[in-house]
């Protein structure tokens, strides 16, 4: 090495075989990578929501004293209702239990729905409504009422009689009725039906399918007059053959409450539906789709089963 050359210098040439070709990268220029989300906190946040949404539709379980009145507002409530099943009060629904005990339970529905499953004996839970009262029979059901008393009843399993007066609906397993502001109800229809309840008995006649002889045979008692009886049991009779003695003249001319009793149990087979047999709480009482013997609405005795005429009055 020449020795005009530094101490420095000379270093740097002996390490210069030790240097590198290719050159120092800029990391400044390098873009920091995006840390992966918390996926956590969104499954988290998820259950949060579900368990507050769970909160809100699950029913909050209560009980109510004799002549209590409650007012749901957005969120339901589940009545305890000890021997009898579940009320579940569904929101913005006004509902007074008037009386409770071991074989007699008289809810008043106001406004509102509730839904219903007991496993009570026939006649010991009572729903009174401003046009009428429904008694159940061992059931499922859902119950609403307008502000007007217009309401609907729905039943999901068994049955239910819906009164108003001395009209009265017996209303099966996957079949509703109807009332309107003047407390008129409804045959019972099938949630299937090729007609609603509001049609004309044109439609409701020329509609009809086999299943919804028990439909048309509930319409006799509604009928306007002899003339649309004898209608409805041409289009009947050719669903579900009369028995012998009911005759359309006898529908049409010399109608009683019980001149379609025989036609019953062909129908009730026809519709597929089950014929209540229900014994009462004391003793056994009857009753039929096309009339109700019984005693008063609320009374916690009163049971019910389609009438035929083995049964005899």
């Amino acid at each position: 090495m020449p020795d005009e050359m530094t101490d420095e210098e000379r270093f740097e040439t002996l390490l210069a075989r030790f240097r590198g070709t290719t050159p120092i990268p800029d990391f400044r220029a390098v873009r920091q990578e995006a840390r992966a989300p918390r996926r956590w906190l969104y499954a988290v946040a998820a259950a949060i929501v579900i368990a507050i949404g769970i909160g809100l539709l699950v029913p909050r379980p209560r009980t109510l004293r004799d002549g209590e009145i409650m007012q749901t507002n957005r969120s339901r409530v589940r009545v305890n209702v000890p021997s009898i099943g579940t009320v579940d009060v569904l929101p913005h629904t006004t509902l007074q239990l008037v009386e409770s005990s071991r074989d007699h339970y008289l809810l008043d529905l106001r406004q509102g729905s509730i839904h219903a499953k007991t496993t009570a004996p026939p006649g010991v839970f009572v729903v009174n409504t401003p046009k009428a009262t429904a008694t159940d029979l061992g059931c499922e059901y859902t119950l609403t009422v307008g502000p007007s008393g217009v309401g609907t009843l729905h039943v999901t399993a068994g049955w239910v009689g819906l009164r108003y007066g001395f009209t009265q609906s017996l209303v099966p397993a996957n079949a509703h009725a109807e009332m309107d502001a003047d407390g008129n109800l409804s045959a019972p229809v099938f949630d299937d039906a090729p007609f609603r309840t509001t049609d004309s008995l044109d439609t409701i006649l020329r509609e009809a399918r086999r299943k919804d002889a028990f439909t048309l045979l509930n319409l006799f008692p509604r009928a306007a007059n002899g003339d649309a009886r004898a209608r409805i049991y041409d289009r009947l009779n050719a669903l579900v053959p009369a028995p012998p003695g009911i005759t359309r003249e006898t529908v049409r001319d010399r109608w009683t409450t019980g001149t379609v009793d025989p036609w019953w149990p062909p129908v009730l087979k026809a519709s597929g539906v089950t014929a209540i047999k229900k014994n009462r709480v004391r003793g056994r009482l009857s009753a039929g789709p096309g009339r109700l013997r019984a005693g008063p609405t609320h009374n916690a005795d009163e049971a019910y089963a389609p009438l035929s005429s083995a049964d005899g009055p």
